[in-house]
This record gives C-alpha cells, structure tokens and sequence, in this order.
C-alpha cells in the first residue's frame, strides 16, 4: 500500500454520486459517508492506482503524489487490474 499516494477530492467539482466510494475495493473511503466521498484510510490506497479517478463522471478526484505515470503494474486484487495499471 502506498503511504505517498492517496485520492484527494475536489468538493466544489464533486456531484456527491458514491461511486467513488463504493468502487474502491481497499477501504479508502468510509462508505457510511456516501455518497461524500470521505478518505479515511489513505494508506490503504494502492501507489498508482486510478481506479475512482477513472470511475468519477465530474473528474473531481487528483491524488498526492501523482507523477502522471499510470504504467505501474496493478495492485494484483482483482479489482480491475488491466496488467497496465490498477484498478481500470
């Protein structure tokens, strides 16, 4: 898990859908907020992964510690890891 990479949401860009929170598979977001997308456990999220990024229809979600390199292979869990990049 990655200590230096972690979603960070654009509240003003954020149309309060849930989807992020109920996509990811690690734990990031406490779901008992949804649809506000909360992250309660950032150090659960997976370096590089752009699994709720991808899945935002309003693009309010950046991450801490985003180099714009998504060629990291995935986190390996079956969330959708292309063999490109976690999660999408």
């Amino acid at each position: 898990m990655a200590a230096k990479w972690y979603p960070v949401i654009d509240y003003v860009a954020c149309v309060e859908c849930g989807i992020c929170s109920n996509f990811c598979p690690h734990g990031v977001y406490d779901k008992s907020k949804s649809p506000t997308p909360v992250v309660t456990n950032p150090l659960e999220c997976v370096d590089h992964c752009h699994g709720c990024q991808k899945q935002c229809p309003a693009g309010a979600i950046s991450y801490v510690g985003d180099d714009g390199n998504s060629g990291v292979s995935g986190c390996g869990c079956g969330c959708g890891d292309d063999g490109g990049s976690c999660c999408g």
